[in-house]
């Protein structure tokens, strides 16, 4: 356990470091000793998880980092479902997982409890705007400017008679979901229907978006205790994948 860990604050010492790091420089961040760091690297470069320049003489992530950190991509889904599933019963709501794909939110996994008289579903594969939903919200959250611009197609459609359709307005919600983390949809994209979504992306850069689902009737009364659920549930599955929360 001990190894571990010494090589593990290793690895988090070279995190960001395209430069790489020297020996020294290593130790005096993990304030272990440099044989010590001397025999961690030398294991690391061997497995691949480290490298060193051959020019700089710098320590760096190895590429077996990047291979390793791409397959949490595919695994993310199945990982993020018992906590999904988790989300949904604690909240009595439905709770769904979307994805940004080709400019649409795609749903990849949902959990409906079957315990509320009035419940909402969809299945597998549904497509939802991305400028009504708060799912597509937090998607868009914090990319480029000319990136959202180009996700959206202008004119905006009305969905209901509250969705925003002004492209400032619009961008003003997405830029405050960047900073928050989450966005709300308070029938913007079907009478009746409001929604709380959180943002997660995953090693490689893929958007998702964690979502709760429920009937307006509901929403505005549990609207704290469902963003505690939410942003709790998506700590749970960063913290399983070794994401930033």
């Amino acid at each position: 356990m001990q190894l571990i860990s010494r090589a593990t604050a290793v690895l988090r010492a070279l995190e960001g470091q395209q430069a790489g790091l020297s020996l020294g420089q290593i130790a005096a961040i993990t304030g272990l000793p440099r044989p010590t760091i001397q025999r961690i690297v030398d294991a690391l470069c061997a497995e691949g998880l480290a490298i060193i320049d051959p020019l700089q003489g710098g320590v760096r992530l190895g590429a077996l980092i990047a291979r390793l950190a791409a397959s949490i991509r595919v695994d993310l889904v199945s990982l993020a479902r018992p906590h999904l599933e988790r989300l949904a019963w604690a909240t009595q709501e439905s709770a769904a997982m979307t994805v940004l794909q080709e400019g649409k939110v795609v749903v990849i996994a949902v959990f409906t409890p079957p315990t509320q008289a009035i419940r909402l579903t969809a299945s597998i594969g549904s497509t939802w705007p991305l400028h009504s939903s708060a799912e597509g919200k937090v998607l868009l959250a914090g990319l480029p400017l000319p990136s959202i611009r180009a996700l959206l197609h202008e004119p905006l459609e009305a969905r209901t008679s509250r969705t925003v359709t002004a492209p400032d307005a619009l961008l003003a919600e997405i830029q405050e979901a960047a900073g928050s983390g989450f966005a709300v949809d308070q029938e913007g994209t079907a009478m009746g229907i409001s929604a709380l979504a959180a943002r997660l992306i995953d090693a490689a850069g893929t958007r998702y978006a964690l979502s709760i689902l429920l009937p307006t009737s509901r929403f505005e009364a549990r609207f704290g205790e469902l963003r505690e659920q939410l942003l709790g549930c998506r700590a749970a599955i960063a913290a399983s994948a070794g994401l930033p929360a």
